[in-house]
């Protein structure tokens, strides 16, 4: 069963970073072939109540182990970032120069979806809780 195709929609995300940083926004997962969706987010991140605006926009493809995130934009374009082996929790591993990304991916419902990532680098230790509302 393909699961991103029930994640198509928009969402509210909410990502809580440590105590005094935030991330809000809105993300949308599309259908944009037969086996490939875009996943979009445009956020604002809270630090100490400084706001600073992003986005990230991935290319998800899914097989019948795996569901693959790929970069779709700066200079790591088509980069594979994660790749979530299908089971009751989907886990990747993933690295970047000398930092090791593992992250979580629950679809708890059709109306809600979190990832837990962790990264763990010389100068880097956190953790990053992401929970995605649907929208109607």
């Amino acid at each position: 069963m393909k699961k991103i195709q029930t994640l198509k929609g928009k969402w509210i995300v909410k990502k809580k970073v440590k105590k005094n940083v935030s991330i809000r926004g809105n993300c949308v997962i599309k259908k944009i072939s037969k086996y490939s969706y875009e996943f979009k987010e445009d956020i604002k991140t809270n630090i100490e109540n400084n706001l600073i605006s992003g986005h990230q926009i991935f290319q998800i493809l899914e097989s019948k182990n795996y569901i693959n995130f790929y970069l779709k934009t700066g200079s790591n374009k088509k980069e594979k970032v994660y790749s979530f082996k299908k089971k009751k929790f989907y886990q990747s591993l993933y690295f970047c120069n000398k930092d090791l990304y593992f992250a979580k991916l629950k679809i708890i419902s059709k109306n809600f979806f979190s990832i837990y990532t962790k990264i763990k680098g010389p100068k880097k230790n956190l953790g990053i809780f992401a929970n995605y509302y649907r929208t109607i």
